[in-house]
């Protein structure tokens, strides 16, 4: 007896970094794919390191301190999100790889509270400006995060295993050419779209909707309220991202919120920013 064929899952693949500013562009969309396409499809992220030698980075990009800043700008500019752009050199982490190695050792504790864990040190370091090396800082992160402290620091101190589990990870993408700015959307096999700077969640949208032939179910997220909760301070343009919405229109329902009890605004790279009031 002959069995239908069941269709792969549609996949987005990409590279992050808890200290990589694109990161916290693509936060929008990573976290909207969930709530549009639930389990249609598989998301699959490498967590990665921006540098390991903070010396070698301003080498390797021909980089001071004036340019950094200049890159950070258009960073912004291009992603649309606030972050920090005055980064002073002495202040930078000599290693991001701590930083990278905290972020899988929390994910040991689940996939929740390892995301949650992990935008707690991307904001702390792309828009508080904060060095996420530190241990008092990622312990902080992870009090954010809701895990078990003493959990975290005994899985932390693990540094072979992580440093195994991380080039595995790295291992496990196949060849795909993906990286901190780019966004990866397969089939599985015959198809496959690269999308660049894709913070705006409607272009890999409509590259999912292409490759899959238009067979995947949508839904429209409508939960502002349970978004900071469980994702902690946003700006309104990644509301406005998350939840298909004009930034005015964004920023009226947040204000909205904050009127009835559930969110507070707080200034963050001076901007604002929303956070759950609960």
């Amino acid at each position: 007896m002959a069995h239908a064929r069941v269709p792969p899952k549609m996949q987005v693949i990409h590279a992050t970094a808890p200290t990589c500013w694109w990161s916290w562009g693509y936060e929008a969309l990573f976290n909207r794919l969930p709530m549009v396409y639930g389990d249609q499809i598989e998301i699959h992220t490498v967590t990665g390191c921006v540098y390991e030698d903070v010396n070698d980075y301003f080498k390797h990009y021909q980089l001071d301190e004036p340019a950094l800043k200049t890159w950070a700008e258009e960073a912004r500019g291009i992603m649309g999100v606030p972050i920090k752009t005055d980064y002073r050199r002495a202040d930078m982490p000599k290693s991001a790889f701590p930083a990278t190695l905290a972020a899988l050792a929390a994910s040991r504790q689940g996939p929740a509270k390892g995301a949650r864990f992990y935008r707690a040190l991307l904001r702390r370091f792309v828009v508080e400006g904060q060095d996420v090396t530190r241990d008092d800082v990622l312990l902080q992160a992870a009090q954010e995060a809701g895990l078990d402290s003493k959990r975290f620091q005994t899985d932390y101190s693990d540094k072979e295993s992580l440093v195994k589990a991380y080039k595995e990870q790295m291992h496990a993408m196949h060849g795909f050419p993906v990286g901190f700015f780019n966004v990866a959307v397969t089939d599985g096999g015959r198809l496959t779209v690269l999308v660049e700077h894709a913070f705006d969640p409607s272009e890999v949208e409509r590259a999912l909707d292409w490759v899959s032939g238009g067979r995947l179910q949508k839904r429209q997220p409508t939960d502002i309220a349970g978004y900071l909760r469980e994702h902690g301070p946003a700006p309104a343009v990644e509301i406005a991202r998350a939840f298909g919405l004009s930034p005015e229109q964004a920023t009226q329902r947040l204000v909205a919120l904050e009127k009835g009890g559930e969110a507070r605004m707080v200034t963050l790279a001076g901007a604002p920013h929303w956070q759950s009031a609960r």
